[in-house]
């Protein structure tokens, strides 16, 4: 296994951070097109500090999707992530994580026949040369958990999963069996803690200071063979600045006991 953290500023001062931090790679996440649009802009930079630092693009990703729209993939999106897509192939990334939004003017069966259809674009887009990836944080994704994996990956052989245990965590949902029993699918996973009250998330502090069982986690990981990379995400405002940066570094010490 690798550990390398979230990183949206690809700029040479973001490389250097995450080269002094001591990872060994950066994940990059788009929320918006105007994200889309910045980093495929920037390819060649990235591709500079990339040779430069050694520090590797290990995933790119899309969040807050909006491919569906009036009951039918909308052409000008797709061909936008599909260039996205290309994007990453051509940064050396080796997964491509990506979600669907639920269309409420359609019914849910037509929606599974239109996130089907869409994945299915991508791999084939893709034929083999980086893995694509469902996230399951629910920001305009409907294909969350195992319920909807069992339909769609079902159907798509050669479809991943991003794992985020805090996903389930915010739903107040078991995050351990779906790992267990779908850890054979996962391509890439995300390392952030976070903090319940009752019925609340409080926070989302570093890894080690949180609710979550990594222990646990590590061992079912290990006991499935998996061997891909894991990916820090600061998604804390109160671990933010100086802050922030403390705790990446916490997260990489404590998860790195586990990385034998």
């Amino acid at each position: 296994m690798r550990l390398g953290r979230i990183q949206n500023d690809f700029s040479a001062a973001g490389f250097d951070l995450v080269k002094a931090q001591g990872l060994e790679f950066i994940e990059i996440c788009c929320n918006y097109e105007e994200h889309v649009h910045r980093l495929i802009d920037a390819k060649e930079s990235i591709k500079k500090e990339i040779a430069r630092t050694g520090i590797d693009v290990s995933s790119v990703g899309r969040w807050n999707n909006n491919i569906q729209e009036n009951g039918v993939i909308v052409p000008e999106r797709l061909s936008l992530y599909l260039e996205l897509m290309e994007t990453a192939i051509e940064l050396g990334a080796k997964v491509f994580v990506v979600g669907c939004n639920r269309d409420k003017s359609i019914s849910l069966y037509r929606n599974y026949e239109n996130a089907v259809s869409f994945f299915r674009t991508l791999i084939e887009r893709a034929d083999g040369r980086i893995k694509v990836a469902v996230e399951h944080c629910d920001w305009n994704n409907f294909i969350t958990s195992p319920k909807q994996w069992e339909v769609v990956l079902d159907e798509l052989p050669e479809l991943y999963l991003k794992y985020d245990a805090s996903a389930h965590c915010y739903r107040g949902e078991d995050y351990l069996a779906p790992l267990s029993d779908w850890a054979h699918r996962v391509a890439h996973v995300h390392v952030k803690g976070v903090v319940r009250a009752g019925k609340n998330a409080v926070d989302d502090p570093p890894a080690g200071m949180d609710d979550i069982n990594w222990p646990a986690i590590f061992a079912i990981l290990y006991s499935r063979g998996y061997n891909g990379d894991l990916s820090i995400e600061p998604h804390s405002k109160t671990w933010s600045g100086e802050l922030g940066n403390a705790g990446v570094l916490f997260t990489r010490d404590y998860i790195r006991k586990f990385m034998l």
